[in-house]
């Protein structure tokens, strides 16, 4: 394995090689892309619909997606939004996410890290009544305890930035499974 050489990154601005790495990874997996000017931004933080759709590109859910165009799962992702068949699968198809008490989504609201992981915890699956305790802090527990977290430094309440949801996408792969 120590021969193995890794394609250089297709983003020009991923200048940490262990970033780089996992970019490159859930890029050719087809979880993650870019920008037109071929940049990654990995300090940039993902809202809520952006990354619904990375869920379900690492789920394997696209053939799913046209099922979902047209429905109205919440009031705040109509079927114009350009996230709501991945917002609707994963709320409907899925069971990952169901929004907040009011019925809305707020899907252009900042992702916070244990927002990410309550939906990856869901992925691997775990169920809310198999955590319990005070959110976020168990969830992120739990996510630390399966793998999850692994090179992770994030705290539960904080905006999750697109290098550390690459991060979590990749640890994904190989974390503890329910």
């Amino acid at each position: 394995l120590t021969g193995l050489a890794l394609p250089a990154s297709a983003f020009t601005d991923v200048q940490d090689p262990s970033t780089a790495v996992d970019v490159e990874c859930l890029r050719l997996l087809g979880v993650l892309d870019g920008y037109a000017d071929g940049s990654f931004r990995p300090d940039t933080v993902l809202n809520r619909a952006q990354f619904c759709k990375m869920a379900v590109y690492a789920m394997n859910g696209e053939s799913a997606l046209g099922l979902y165009k047209t429905i109205t799962v919440f009031p705040d992702v109509r079927g114009s939004h350009w996230a709501a068949p991945y917002v609707n699968l994963a709320a409907k198809g899925k069971g990952l996410i169901a929004g907040y008490p009011d019925g809305s989504f707020h899907p252009e609201e900042t992702i916070t890290a244990g927002q990410a992981v309550t939906i990856l915890l869901r992925l691997l699956g775990y169920a809310d009544s198999d955590i319990g305790g005070i959110w976020p802090e168990s969830y992120m527990a739990v996510a630390a305890n399966t793998g999850l977290l692994a090179g992770v430094e994030a705290d539960g309440r904080a905006p999750l930035t697109r290098g550390e949801a690459a991060r979590l996408f990749l640890n994904l792969l190989r974390a503890d499974r329910k």
